[in-house]
């Protein structure tokens, strides 16, 4: 069985392949697009053999001055405003609940599936210690 000392080495040797993989990737990704562009919104797939083709897709994001669109588009049809509301749950708020009400907890929990999330692990060097 590996010593801890030996799986910390392997971690930040497949960290640093992850990394060198990725920015070949990325680098690669710009050549192609090179070769063949996106279009402005939309996939484009070309087929380059008879087993593999090249999809590109592109995509323009929005980002707007929401209380100036709000206003803007007021008298609108419903239908045809560009906002919506989003409703989403407050994790903060509930671990709170979960760990310091109890009685509310019980209350609600036949609404929320709680599961552990992946673990999160990190090695780190330190220089100079």
């Amino acid at each position: 069985m590996p010593t801890i000392q030996e799986l910390a080495a392997t971690w930040l040797q497949a960290k640093h392949d992850e990394t060198a993989a990725n920015a070949r990737r990325l680098e690669t990704e710009a050549e192609i697009i090179k070769l063949l562009p996106a279009k402005e919104e939309g996939k484009t797939t070309t087929p380059i053999s008879n087993t593999t083709s090249i999809s590109t897709t592109g995509k323009l994001s929005y980002k707007s001055d929401v209380a100036a669109l709000e206003a803007l588009t007021m008298s609108w049809p419903a239908a045809m405003r560009p906002l919506k509301t989003k409703i989403e749950q407050d994790e903060p708020v509930l671990r709170q609940i979960r760990a310091e009400r109890p009685d509310l907890w019980r209350m609600i929990a036949p609404a929320i599936t709680v599961k552990p999330a992946k673990v999160y692990v990190q090695v780190e060097v330190f220089d100079g210690v």
